[in-house]
């Protein structure tokens, strides 16, 4: 059992000998069969590295040059499947680049060695731990990270308002988004929802920069895991004024139309459409009310998306948002599958071999206090 009292010293590390020179991190992210990106945020602007376990080091780099900055990524490709992937992160320290052509470094930083798993679609089963709505109460979020085995999860979701509305910086932003996962960061991959209050406020890019995704866009995207696989939406503002927000910045009507269509292709994919199991992950539930007034966005979700998912034979959606927990049997509300929502003091735990998928929610203290067992 994986125990956050590593959390000051992993990921808030910048005084500790071992790994002097690095701020936040490392956190692993964009996972899949063949790839996944380690990232993690240095004391000092300068160069990094990503060491492999035979001693390969691969520099961040862009178009021939190694680069400068706090915030890293290195993108590894050319995994296995299923692969343990043994690393280290480390770096050099800029010290004056006022000559252009001639920049200086000092010190130098390495790491702790870490070890993370590459996505198998032939592994027998899936499992993974959703997180939701945590709003920068970070006691909260670390209880409840703290109580995830992380042996037998897979992943960790982060289902949307993490952080809460606000201008973003880089160090506030990872602080309140990684930080409380402590070591689990750095060992199990992370992946994201996007949730209304972290597309509020300005640097809202900074979000795709911490959490990267190229394939297709940076807040949907399909995946695969064991038998299940996922498609991960981006619900956008939830305000019935989304579109007049923002001094007119907020085109999120355009941006919904945008996700439907490229579902209609991406769902029919044979390693979506012909999985065994299929989940829907995003922060706002694709839910109806009898208040046609009221929740707009939830309802717009369920009027526009639901048919598709039904015709691609969806098994379970998993929502947010609410801040309350729900559990909506199919029909309901013109689902074909179950619709569970989170809420915002839970844990959910989502296992599935295939042939059934079983829900837990567990509080801070690690009591369970809902549990759920369909076959499908």
């Amino acid at each position: 059992m994986k125990k956050l009292l590593l959390v000051a010293t992993l990921l808030v590390c910048g005084a500790s000998a071992f790994c002097q020179g690095l701020q936040w991190g490392p956190w692993v992210t964009e996972t899949r069969e063949n790839s996944l990106s380690i990232l993690w945020v240095s004391e000092k602007p300068g160069m990094a590295w990503v060491e492999l376990e035979d001693g390969t080091r691969i520099w961040e780099t862009f178009a021939g040059r190694r680069i400068f900055g706090r915030l890293h990524k290195i993108h590894l490709e050319g995994l296995q499947p299923g692969a343990a992937v043994k690393y280290r992160v480390g770096g050099e320290n800029l010290k004056d680049d006022s000559n252009a052509r001639n920049p200086k470094f000092d010190t130098s930083y390495a790491h702790n060695w870490e070890s993370v798993k590459t996505f198998n679609a032939e592994a027998p089963d899936c499992r993974f731990s959703v997180f939701n709505d945590i709003h920068l109460q970070t006691g909260k979020y670390s209880a409840l990270a703290s109580k995830v085995d992380a042996s037998t999860t897979d992943f960790l979701f982060l289902n949307g308002d993490i952080a809460t509305a606000g201008n973003y910086g880089l160090d506030t932003l990872v602080r309140y988004e990684l930080a409380p996962l402590g070591e689990l960061a750095a060992t199990l991959p992370v992946l994201f929802g996007r949730g209304n209050h972290e597309g509020r406020g300005n640097n809202v890019q900074l979000v795709a920069d911490i959490f990267p995704n190229a394939d297709p866009a940076p807040f949907y995207y399909t995946f695969r895991q064991g038998p299940v696989a996922f498609v991960v939406f981006d619900g956008g503002e939830t305000g019935h004024d989304r579109s007049i927000l923002y001094s007119g910045s907020a085109v999120y009507e355009e941006y919904l139309k945008e996700q439907l269509e490229w579902a209609k292709k991406a769902l029919l994919e044979p390693t979506f459409f012909y999985a065994p199991v299929k989940i829907c992950l995003l922060h706002v539930p694709m839910i109806d009310h009898e208040d046609k007034t009221d929740y707009l966005l939830q309802r717009w979700l369920n009027v526009n998306f639901m048919d598709l998912l039904n015709q691609v034979g969806l098994d379970l959606m998993i929502g947010a948002d609410l801040h309350e927990f729900m559990y909506c049997e199919p029909g309901t509300m013109g689902n074909a599958f179950p619709i569970m929502v989170n809420d915002d003091a839970r844990r959910l735990d989502v296992y599935s071999d295939g042939k059934k998928i079983t829900l837990h929610m567990f509080n801070a203290e690690g009591k369970l206090e809902f549990e759920k067992e369909f076959f499908l």
